[in-house]
């Protein structure tokens, strides 16, 4: 490779924001100091969320998930600061058992035996473990017997979660208001709960949320003094314990007993570190799989998937039950990659945050200033997917690692200094 065609690689690859699969397009530009307009290809940095496909564009993901949900606990971004003083809890809602899995409890235990022998289940295998499991220990989630393991309701549950979780937003407020003698009109004349959700997949291929609700007065004013953090923790810890809504093939929807409830007014550590916790999240795939990081297409290809047979049996068991009439409403196929969760992975009402779209827009608009050619709405158009060198991709990948180095770096020494 000569010179010139060096410097054309690097170019390439930094006009794409070290994107991994960038988009391809060709249209008409115009200059801006000219006047003249010319057809140009461009290399556009693909936005996928996913890590694992990714890394730069994920990383740009991760960090609008940080503003997004620092906005909300804090202000900015058109959120008044004020809020900042407005209750604000964070909580985790989990989903119900399907059967004994391997875990890792406060000891460092799995499941051990009880005090009079090895219980059996009904497939003659025993229902403990006596093994002690690291984090990164495969059998984590697994079942203890894959055979007692219900794939089926699992799979059901995942993907009626999110209109669960809706319905105990709503429930939640009925019954705070309940509590301090308010009926919902008034409620709402009062006060509003503003949150933000992101969903994760635990190791047994549950889905469970972590949500940060806010306490918010009606039209930006802060909320009323009957709205108060013991009213909160007791309507939303009542309401998670007893909501049971009426699922697909007759089956109860309701919530695990595992339930954390953190006040975050009385969090000794800096508030920005749950945003840190939050977009960590938004750039995870199921498992942190490849193999399940985009929609599957037929059965086959899901038997040929190299994943743990647990995770393969649960996308199995979504892709089989997509085929039954009766539940063809809960699109299962699209998401058999998911377990059958069909929600969004980060979920927020309107006035708890900015958007995506907005901070999106921001930076195309403070890009879009220094730039010496303006592109012409409408005369673009789809040529590709990836870079013409075959190892740009490389490039770009060992490019964004080097920079994120480089950053973490300079936080560092910034800290050091403080």
């Amino acid at each position: 490779m000569d010179r010139d065609e060096r410097f054309e690689l690097l170019d390439e690859v930094r006009l794409a924001s070290n994107c991994s699969h960038p988009i391809r397009l060709s249209g008409q530009m115009l200059d801006r100091g000219t006047g003249e307009i010319s057809v140009k290809g461009l290399r556009v940095a693909c936005k996928d969320r996913r890590q694992v496909l990714c890394p730069a564009c994920s990383a740009l993901y991760k960090a609008d998930a940080w503003i997004l949900v620092s906005a909300g606990l804090v202000g900015g971004k058109g959120i008044d600061p004020e809020v900042a003083g407005h209750h604000k809890f964070f909580l985790t809602v989990t989903a119900p058992s399907f059967g004994r899995v391997h875990t890792i409890r406060a000891n460092g235990s799995c499941r051990p035996a009880p005090h009079d022998g090895v219980a059996l289940c009904v497939h003659g295998r025993p229902t403990t473990c006596r093994g002690r499991h690291d984090a990164n220990d495969l059998l984590l989630g697994t079942p203890i017997c894959a055979q007692c393991f219900d794939y089926r309701g699992a799979v059901l549950w995942n993907a009626q979660a999110s209109r669960l979780f809706s319905r105990t937003m709503r429930q939640a407020e009925r019954r705070t208001g309940q509590l301090v003698g308010v009926s919902r009109r008034e409620f709402h004349r009062h006060a509003n709960l503003n949150y933000l959700k992101v969903a994760e997949l635990q190791r047994r291929g549950l889905i469970h949320f972590h949500v940060i609700v806010r306490a918010d007065g009606a039209d930006e004013n802060p909320p009323p003094s009957w709205l108060s953090p013991e009213v909160l923790r007791q309507g939303f810890t009542e309401t998670i314990r007893t909501i049971a809504l009426s699922g697909v093939e007759g089956t109860v929807v309701s919530w695990g007993e595992q339930l954390a409830f953190m006040d975050l007014d009385e969090l000794d550590t800096d508030i920005h570190r749950v945003a840190n916790y939050i977009a960590k999240y938004s750039v995870k795939t199921t498992g942190d799989s490849i193999a399940l990081a985009r929609r599957l297409h037929d059965r086959q290809e899901i038997e040929s998937l190299r994943i743990h047979e647990h995770e393969k049996t649960l996308v199995l068991t979504a892709w089989d039950l997509s085929q039954i009439p009766a539940l063809e409403s809960l699109n299962l196929a699209a998401h058999a990659h998911t377990f059958g969760f069909t929600g969004q992975l980060i979920t927020k009402s309107r006035g708890f945050s900015t958007t995506f779209k907005a901070l999106r827009q921001a930076r195309a608009d403070y890009t879009a200033s220094g730039n010496s050619h303006e592109t012409l709405e409408g005369t673009f158009s789809y040529e590709g997917r990836g870079y013409d060198h075959p190892r740009a991709t490389e490039l770009a990948e060992l490019f964004f690692h080097l920079e994120e180095e480089l950053r973490v770096e300079r936080a560092a020494r910034r800290r050091a200094a403080l």
